[in-house]
């Protein structure tokens, strides 16, 4: 029973490591501090003219990427991540207990 937790233990150890690499070799993202040219004219401008200058009027508006298939993957991912957490809290004390 004890080599079957282990062998267990590793494989899950395995799985959290290639998707933490996955995730983290994973170079999508958005830089919201990035200006166009056309954005950098406008902000000169406008300090220049002496108008109010807040970042909401250079930088791009963020996109909205939720639909109905994000919300339902957001909410079995959450589900799932409630069980793993409680199968380690209980594989933890089983560990601890069987010292």
């Amino acid at each position: 029973m004890n080599k079957i937790i282990k062998l267990l233990l590793v494989i899950i150890l395995i799985f959290f490591l290639s998707l933490y690499f996955t995730n983290y070799s994973n170079n999508y993202y958005e830089d919201k501090t990035i200006l166009t040219e056309e954005a950098i004219r406008n902000y000169e401008k406008d300090l220049k003219d002496g108008k109010n200058i807040t970042s909401k009027n250079y930088l791009p508006d963020e996109k909205n990427y939720n639909n109905n298939a994000s919300k339902i993957g957001l909410n079995i991912s959450n589900f799932i991540e409630k069980i793993v957490d409680k199968g380690f809290k209980f594989l933890t004390k089983y560990l601890e207990n069987t010292d």
